[in-house]
């Protein structure tokens, strides 16, 4: 019997000396990994794009980074660099924070926060605009003036005539003009926008009202005579400054037999104007002929034959403006009607 219990002695032996040689279980990773976060840019003036970028280290391996802005997650990156690009607006001015969260393999994390202030303009310009004169009763320029403000800066003024653009100004003052004739009469809604850099726009309208009654005008000089046709009545008025002359040409050869008339009262009833009317030399200097007929009528008519042949210049002003060099008539309602014809 004792060879027996020897051998289940050794036996017993060499099992307890096996279990306490063998090599056990590994222990479990409970070590956190390590994390910072940055933000490239930390201040925002205009929407853009901010990069986040978590710095995380682990002693075995990170698996994955988070980011998240509050609680809520944007993206994530599972490779380093780990990056996240985000863009904000006008509409997160303030200050927003972001966070980053690294994993590891055994679920251990850490995380790390950052934030960015944006401030983006949103106050549009200040602006106010005038126009110099309001209205027109010749032709002639309008000078526009607009003055802007911002509580950055302004970086153009744009001119609009009812919605058309004009013109565009960069640097103060901000100014403009536009040339107005007959045709552009009516009323114009001058209309301004001042822009910042931010593109925020603040806008201010007036008003300008082209009233020319002279179709002719600007025909205050020889220069700017109005041409006269054979046959072709014209209309006109003695009115929109002081002292308003009025001069039209036409080419005649020698010997023509004409008549020029010029009438007020007949053609229009209302009519206040009392014509004065001359006729001068292809010189320029001599006056061939001058009428006022201040009779019931208030008519002029010349009759006459050309002595050379050239250009002849006709001069129509009111017979108080010709009558006394101090005198103005101006009113809208000296209108007349001019017609060369054969005789």
């Amino acid at each position: 019997m004792k060879p027996h219990r020897t051998l289940s002695f050794a036996l017993l032996s060499g099992a307890l000396l096996l279990t306490a040689c063998g090599t056990g279980s590994t222990p479990p990773d409970t070590m956190a990994p390590k994390i910072t976060l940055s933000a490239s840019p930390t201040s925002l003036n205009m929407p853009g794009s901010v990069k986040l970028t978590a710095d995380a280290s682990d002693n075995v391996g990170v698996s994955k980074v988070e980011f998240y802005r509050g609680n809520t997650k944007i993206g994530e990156d599972t490779a380093a660099p780990y990056e996240f690009t985000t863009t904000l607006t006008a509409a997160d001015n303030g200050t927003v924070t972001y966070r980053a969260v690294a994993s590891d393999a055994a679920g251990n994390t850490a995380e790390a926060t950052t934030s960015v202030t944006v401030n983006v303009d949103v106050t549009k310009p200040t602006v106010s605009i005038s126009a110099s004169p309001t209205s027109l009763t010749l032709p002639g320029t309008v000078a526009f003036t607009a003055t802007a403000s911002d509580d950055r800066s302004v970086t153009k003024v744009e001119f609009y005539d009812n919605g058309k653009l004009i013109a565009t100004d960069a640097q103060a003052p901000y100014t403009a003009s536009q040339t107005y004739g007959f045709a552009d009469n009516g009323q114009h809604t001058i209309s301004v926008k001042a822009y910042d850099e931010q593109g925020n726009v603040g806008e201010a309208t007036t008003t300008l009202n082209v009233a020319i009654s002279d179709a002719n005008e600007p025909n205050d000089s020889p220069a700017n005579a109005t041409p006269l046709i054979i046959g072709t009545a014209l209309n006109g008025t003695i009115a929109g400054q002081g002292r308003d002359f009025d001069y039209f040409k036409f080419d005649a050869a020698q010997g023509d037999m004409l008549k020029l008339t010029v009438k007020s009262v007949s053609v229009d009833p209302a009519s206040t104007l009392d014509p004065y009317v001359m006729i001068l030399m292809p010189d320029g200097k001599t006056v061939l002929e001058k009428d006022d007929d201040s009779g019931a009528g208030l008519e002029s008519e010349i009759r006459f034959n050309a002595p050379v042949a050239g250009t002849y210049t006709v001069v129509v002003t009111s017979f108080d403006i010709y009558d006394d060099e101090q005198l103005t008539d101006d009113r809208a309602t000296n209108t007349y009607q001019i017609l060369l014809t054969r005789r």
